[in-house]
């Protein structure tokens, strides 16, 4: 079973988290909240949780257990036990370092508080001691305690705090107890065993599969926070995508099925205008209503770009211009007017009615005179107004006027407010009307607000300048900072207006001839699908984040899978489980008298458990437990036991723990002569409360002539754990009684003078009771020579060749039983027998030492 190396060698090719845990596992077997989550970490860690703590110490050789040392250690006392169930940390125990050591203890004395500290301390792989301190007092003190031991002759301490990883110093040592006694019913007609140097496998594969098990509960938390998409009630291609993301889903991947683009909504809104246009419309009238509307907005888009070219800032400037030509000229003509005719008989000669008279007589000259020019003058000329021959001065002064009205000055100012007056008609005419009351502006309104605000800023303000203009006709100066400015004609958002709805007039058109309902909802339903999805497009890389964790924690519940543990402790058992050891097995099972079952003997792997089976040879197939008593399944443990000791290398000590609890006689003989024989060769400690078991090991200790100590725990009250080197009064045999005895009557002489006499009669009762007991225990073990013995189940037959029985003998014995039953029974108080005095106590004490020395 040399298996050291070979962990070593394997340790060396497995994942950085299970070479820690091995490490772990042989330095505290039972890991705490805080490292199991350090393990499962460091798991999570190297299948790719990079956010999770990495703590790793690589398991090292030393750290292996090494059960064949070349230099045995051996354990010589337990000291100094602090804060450790209610041990009295004055006591300790010592133990022989060669040959055998028992501690005999009653129940509840503290002898299993010594133990654990022993079994903690020394056993690599421990799944369950646990050792706690007094919970009857408060506080949270460090439980500690000193093991002395011996190596090659050097003296060591163990300054131990228990609870912590166990002693490599002491892993060579065995401990047999309740938890290894446990014959594990694996299946019907089956028990199996599991050797000490390999239980390493089994609590490693224990582990991982509560890991295992963690990691699952871990992996279905994290499912049920996975995003669903319950409202893809139908089949879409974005909900296919979404059914098909992976852990490897590529970040395009999602681009490229779930970002809802501009493009995406416009056509969404068409196709959903389209579908109420199918369904609850005629799209035909619907189509020659939006042409009407077209042809309307496009007469006022001409309308309002004549408004817009016959207000241009250039023509206002040059109306505003000509205005003040108009004007200048005109203040230079009344200058002229007025010096021109200054000294007529008639006021406002020169001024509009003035001219317009001349006008109309020169009009009316073309008629009676047209053979002359204007004005006729000559001397049968007659006046065009009054018919009268014409004077002098009334022929100078129309060639005057004449002259007047043909100067430049008096033209150019009749030409500037002709066509001043031509333009404020012209600009009083423009169709503002037209585009205020157009019924079309209703739709616009309603289609585009924002482009029908813009025409209306745009017609207040060409009104607010047309009415500035025309205030010109009062012959009054303007400035051009005067005129209000014209809004911008929204010209190019009407051609971009009326583009789109020629666009949408050939889609109505389309659509009158197509009428494809169902393809469009189909299109409609896959753009709000993936709209939908788009909303969530973070859920949707939770998705695939979570589904991520989610292959990393199939990686790690993979990794602490058992069967490659299980293929290689099958190998190890095979190779290293030697045919030996299996007749070691054979041996002692007969030995321990089992023949009456028949097993038949294999070794193999289950779930990570590297097992030796014994397998019941019966055609029926029952449950073990069902067979093997509770005594039978201990005699098989101990089978175990001792075959694995016995093919050590090495001679480590052992320590056992009640091993002989639910046996019977003949088998808690041979438990105890077989362990007397290992004490010959190695260090052996047993714990034990069987008074009868002790009787035993104390025969064969001196058959064999072992050397052994005893030790006892006593509890005083609360006080436990109070270890003595004398054994128990009915383990002591007669010399030592006698001794014991001799020890009390000094206590007995003080109490004489001192106590009251009714309590020194009691004491000195108890003393003869004690003595009466020792005269019993000297007639079997002295005047029969161990023949017969009450803890002994054979009636030793070969020793009655050596029995001496004289007269003497037999009247010492009656005399000493007779005395001392006197005060033992109860007496009537008519005897009045006086109370013995120390001296009396002594001389009756000689006899019994008198008649021991005559078997010497």
């Amino acid at each position: 079973m040399e298996l050291n190396n070979h962990i070593w060698e394997w340790s060396l090719q497995l994942p950085k988290w299970q070479n820690d845990l091995i490490r772990r596992l042989y330095q505290k077997s039972v890991l705490d909240s805080e490292e199991l989550k350090e393990v499962i970490d460091n798991i999570l860690y190297e299948n790719g949780f990079t956010d999770k703590n990495f703590n790793i110490t690589p398991l090292e050789e030393s750290h292996i257990p090494n059960k064949n040392p070349k230099d045995v250690v051996k354990i010589t006392s337990l000291k100094n036990l602090q804060h450790i169930a209610a041990i009295d940390s004055e006591y300790g125990i010592q133990f022989s370092p060669d040959g055998l050591t028992v501690i005999y203890g009653e129940n509840s004395a503290g002898k299993s508080s010594y133990a654990k500290v022993l079994k903690q301390a020394c056993r690599a792989v421990d799944e369950k001691t646990k050792i706690y301190p007094n919970i009857y007092k408060s506080g949270t003190a460090t439980s500690t305690a000193d093991i002395y031991t011996q190596q090659n002759g050097s003296e060591n301490i163990i300054k131990r705090i228990v609870n912590t990883a166990p002693e490599s110093q002491l892993t060579s040592i065995s401990i047999f107890d309740t938890d290894c006694a446990r014959v594990y019913a694996q299946s019907e007609n089956e028990v199996v065993f599991i050797p000490t140097e390999f239980k390493i496998f089994d609590v490693l594969a224990t582990l991982q599969t509560e890991i295992r098990h963690r990691l699952l509960l871990s992996k279905e938390a994290l499912l049920k926070t996975m995003p669903t998409f319950n409202e893809l009630t139908s089949s879409s291609k974005v909900e296919n995508f979404i059914n098909s993301i992976t852990y490897q889903t590529k970040d395009k991947d999602v681009r490229g099925n779930c970002i809802f683009t501009k493009e995406d909504q416009t056509r969404l809104e068409q196709i959903s205008s389209d579908l109420k246009v199918l369904s609850h419309s005629n799209p035909l009238k619907v189509a020659q209503e939006l042409q009407r509307n077209i042809s309307d907005i496009t007469n006022l888009k001409n309308t309002l770009q004549n408004i817009n070219q016959e207000l241009s800032n250039g023509k206002v400037k040059d109306f505003i211009f000509l205005n003040q030509r108009y004007l200048d000229s005109k203040a230079t003509l009344e200058a002229l007017t007025h010096e021109a005719f200054e000294e007529q008989p008639l006021n406002e000669v020169g001024s509009n009615p003035w001219k317009k008279l001349w006008q109309t007589a020169k009009q009316y000259h073309e008629i009676a005179y047209p053979q002359h020019a204007f004005p006729n003058v000559e001397n049968d000329a007659k006046c065009l107004l009054c018919q009268q021959d014409l004077k002098e001065d009334a022929r100078i002064r129309l060639t005057r006027f004449e002259e007047f009205m043909n100067d430049s000055i008096s033209q150019e100012t009749r030409q500037l407010h002709e066509e001043r007056r031509q333009l404020l008609s012209k600009f009083k005419l423009l169709p503002f009307t037209k585009v205020t009351d157009s019924s079309v502006r209703t739709y616009l309104y309603i289609d585009s607000p924002e482009l029908d605000m813009k025409i209306e800023l745009f017609i207040q303000s060409a009104v607010k300048i047309v009415a500035q203009l025309q205030s010109v006709e009062n012959d009054i100066r303007i400035e051009l900072e005067d005129v209000p400015l014209l809004e911008s004609f929204p010209i190019k958002e009407l051609d971009d207006w009326l583009q789109v709805k020629c666009i949408e007039l050939e889609h109505l058109k389309s659509l009158v001839q197509q009428d494809n309902s169902a393809e469009l909802k189909a299109e409609q339903y896959e753009l709000i699908s993936k709209e939908q999805v788009f909303k969530r497009i973070e859920d949707v890389y939770n998705l695939i984040k979570t589904l991520q964790q989610v292959d990393k924690f199939d990686k790690a519940i993979k990794s602490l899978d058992t069967t490659k543990l299980t293929r290689k402790y099958n190998e190890l058992s095979n190779s290293l489980l030697t045919d030996k050891f299996k007749e070691e097995i054979e041996n002692e099972l007969k030995q321990l008298r089992r023949e009456h079952i028949l097993f038949k003997l294999n070794s193999r792997g289950v779930k990570g458990k590297t097992t030796l089976k014994l397998s019941l040879e019966s055609s029926t197939k029952i449950n073990i437990n069902e067979i093997l008593s509770e005594g039978e399944q201990k005699v098989l443990s101990l089978a175990f036991f001792l075959a694995e000791i016995s093919s050590m290398h090495s001679n480590g000590g052992i320590i056992l723990d009640d091993p002989v609890s639910s046996l019977d006689h003949s088998r808690r003989d041979y438990v105890a002569k077989r362990l007397i024989v290992e004490a010959k060769r190695r260090q052996v400690i047993i714990f034990t409360h069987d008074i009868v078991f002790l009787h035993t090991l104390q025969k064969y200790a001196k058959l064999y002539e072992v050397n052994a100590s005893y030790c006892s725990i006593r509890r005083h009250g609360q006080r436990a754990g109070i270890a003595k080197p004398e054994m128990p009064w009915i383990t002591l045999s007669t010399s030592k009684r006698i001794g014991y005895l001799k020890n009390e009557l000094p206590k007995l002489k003080k109490q004489e003078s001192q106590l009251d006499p009714d309590i020194y009669y009691r004491n000195a009762k108890t003393w003869y009771m004690l003595l009466r007991e020792s005269w019993e225990r000297a007639v079997e073990e002295l005047l029969l020579n161990g023949v017969v013995e009450r803890f002994d189940s054979a009636v030793q037959t070969q020793r009655l060749n050596k029995i001496k029985f004289t007269d003497e003998i037999v009247q010492l014995v009656n005399e000493g039983m007779t005395k001392s039953s006197t005060y033992v029974h109860d007496e009537s108080h008519a005897i009045g027998r006086i109370i013995p005095s120390n001296d009396e106590m002594i001389e009756d004490l000689n006899n019994l030492e008198y008649f021991s020395k005559l078997f010497k």
